[in-house]
């Protein structure tokens, strides 16, 4: 799931330098898949156009529960148009169903380069 934001120079440089893209997979949207106990959801960020693998940061965000959340800020298998995030929560219950109703979903920002 992927919704870009917005691209940004850092430092104002505008060939070769890195990028700073960000996004959300969208309260209520997000695709999360069953993982055991657990879920994940992979999140696309082609629309950054990054031709390296950049650096991501991300949050939970929702309305209820994400607080007790584990793996809130691990990204996994980044590439430069993907990365993967699971979550761990054995007292709210991370099912599938429960968490599109809590609006969890992923916000992300990743700092890369695009040529």
């Amino acid at each position: 799931s992927s919704g870009i934001n917005a691209e940004y120079g850092v430092n104002g440089e505008e060939e070769n330098s890195a990028k700073v893209c960000s996004g959300t997979t969208g309260r209520g949207v997000t695709d999360f898949q069953d993982y055991g106990n657990n879920v994940f959801v992979d999140v696309d960020m082609s629309g950054c156009a990054f031709v390296k693998i950049p650096s991501v940061v991300i949050s939970v965000e929702g309305s209820t529960h994400h607080w007790m959340a584990l793996g809130t800020s691990s990204v996994y298998n980044t590439t430069p148009s993907s990365f993967r995030v699971y979550l761990k929560n054995e007292h709210a219950g991370a099912r599938i169903d429960s968490l599109k109703d809590m609006e969890w979903n992923i916000d992300w920002v990743a700092v890369g380069f695009t040529c």
